[in-house]
C-alpha cells in the first residue's frame, strides 16, 4: 500500500515554486500517494492541479499567522494527517514551512521543508521572518533545497547540520513542455520579420531585477537595433518600469506582457533569454529557457551558475551592471549560428540533468531516508553542477 505524503502550498500563483509544485504532484514517487493543502484556494496554476486529479483541501489563515485561526488550521492539517495515516509532511513556502512543523509533530509524521531561493535576500521579510524561518529549518526533519547555492545559505548562515540539507534539482516534463510550447500564443507578440525577440521570464519584483534590463535596452538602441525584450510576468515594479520604458523612448523595444499561461509559447518564439536577477535559487525560467534551446545571458548569482556554463549554453554577467549585460548581448546575439549551438547545449543538459523523472527519483530516495531515519539520503543527492 502506498505511503501517504502530505504536500502543503500557500496558493497556486504564478511563481518558480509553484510550478515545481505542479511538477512535484505531476510524477510523483512510486511508492507514494499524495494529497495536496493550500492556504489559499487561489490562482491560475490550481486548475492544472485539478486536472491531475487532486481537490486540494483549504486550511485559511485570514491573514496574519499571528492569530488564533492558526492554531485551527494546524489542528485541522493534524487531524486530516493522523485520519489519512499521512507519515510525511512535505512544505512548499514560507508560511506551508512553519504550519508543517507544528502540524507534523502534532500527528507524529514526518516534517519536510523545502527552501528554493536566498530567503536572506527576499523581498518583504523582517528580521522575525528570518529568524523563524532559520529555526524551523535547523528543526523539521530534513530541507530540501533545489541548488547547491540555496544548501550553502542554509548551512553557512542558518547553522543547520550539513547531514540535514539535501539537494533535489527542479525538474521539467520535456513531453509536456514540447506540447505547450508548439501551441498557439495566449496573445500576438508585436514582431517584426526582421526583429529578434529576446525572452524576460519573472514577475516584475525588485529581485528579477528588470531595472537593469531596461537600463541595458536603452544602450542597445544603436547596438542592436532589431532587439526586442519580451518580459512576462507582473509585480510591484510595473509602475516604475512602465514610466521608466516611457521616459527613454522604449516602447517599442520593451514590452510588459504581464501574467502570461503560454511561456513555452513565448519562448519557441524567442531568439535568446535573459535574467537580472539579485538572488536565485534553480531558476525555473532559465531551466525552460535551456529546454526551448535558447541561448541564456544572466547574473551570476546564486544558482545561476549552476545552469549556465559561460561560452557553453550562454553568458554570465555581474547583477545590477546594465553596461556588463549590453556588452554580452550584443556578444550573443549577432552570431546566429554560435548562440543556436550554445541553445543546443542547454536542451542537453536538461535532457540529461533536469527531467521530471530525476527529481521524483531524488523526492522518492529522500522519503525512503526520512522514513528510514537517514538525515540526508545520499540516493537523492545530486552531483555538483560545474
Amino acid at each position: 500500500m502506498d505511503i501517504p505524503v502530505l504536500h502543503l502550498v500557500n496558493r497556486f500563483w504564478i511563481g518558480g515554486a509553484e510550478r515545481q509544485f505542479v511538477e512535484r504532484l505531476r510524477l510523483h514517487p512510486p511508492g507514494f500517494s499524495a494529497l495536496v493543502g493550500c492556504l489559499e484556494l487561489s490562482g491560475p496554476m490550481l486548475e492544472q492541479v485539478r486536472s491531475l486529479g487532486y481537490e486540494p483541501v483549504l486550511f485559511p489563515l485570514k491573514g496574519s499567522m499571528l492569530r488564533a485561526n492558526t492554531l485551527k488550521q494546524v489542528a485541522r492539517m493534524a487531524a486530516l494527517m493522523r485520519e489519512h495515516r499521512v507519515r510525511i509532511v512535505h512544505a512548499t513556502d514560507f508560511n506551508t514551512n512553519l504550519l508543517a512543523f507544528a502540524a507534523g509533530r502534532l500527528a507524529g509524521a514526518k516534517v519536510i521543508v523545502s527552501r528554493v531561493d536566498l530567503g536572506h535576500l527576499r523581498e518583504g521579510f523582517g528580521k522575525w521572518h528570518r529568524e523563524a524561518e532559520k529555526w524551523n529549518a535547523r528543526h523539521a526533519d530534513l530541507v530540501v533545497v533545489n541548488a547547491d547555492a540555496v544548501r550553502e545559505v542554509c548551512i553557512r548562515d542558518e547553522r543547520c547540520r550539513p547531514e540535514r540539507v539535501v539537494v533535489v534539482r527542479n525538474g521539467i516534463d520535456l513531453a509536456h513542455f514540447d506540447r505547450l510550447a508548439s501551441q498557439p500564443l495566449q496573445a500576438p507578440l508585436p514582431l517584426g520579420p526582421d526583429d529578434v525577440p529576446v525572452a524576460v521570464i519573472g514577475n516584475l519584483w525588485p529581485v528579477k531585477g528588470h531595472r537593469t534590463l531596461v537600463e541595458a535596452a536603452a544602450l542597445l538602441r544603436d547596438r542592436l537595433p532589431r532587439v526586442k525584450f519580451f518580459c512576462a510576468g507582473e509585480g510591484p515594479e510595473r509602475e516604475f518600469l512602465e514610466k521608466r520604458v516611457a521616459a527613454l523612448g522604449l516602447s517599442d523595444r520593451v514590452f510588459l506582457l504581464g501574467h502570461r499561461l503560454d511561456v513555452p509559447a513565448i519562448l519557441a518564439r524567442a531568439r535568446a533569454a535573459c535574467l537580472c536577477s539579485s538572488a536565485e535559487g534553480l531558476s525555473n525560467a532559465l531551466m525552460e529557457a535551456m529546454a526551448a534551446r535558447l541561448p541564456i545571458v544572466a547574473t551570476a548569482v546564486g544558482g545561476n551558475p549552476e545552469l549556465v556554463r559561460p561560452g557553453e549554453n550562454g553568458l554570465l554577467v555581474p547583477y545590477g551592471d546594465p553596461s556588463s549585460l549590453a556588452d554580452k548581448l550584443v556578444e550573443l546575439l549577432p552570431d546566429a549560428d554560435r548562440a543556436a549551438a550554445m541553445g543546443g547545449r542547454g536542451r542537453e543538459r536538461v535532457e540529461a540533468d533536469l527531467t521530471l523523472s530525476r527529481m521524483a527519483e531524488g523526492y522518492g530516495a529522500v522519503y525512503r531516508g526520512v522514513l528510514d531515519g537517514e538525515r540526508a539520503p545520499r540516493a537523492a543527492l545530486s552531483p555538483q553542477m560545474p
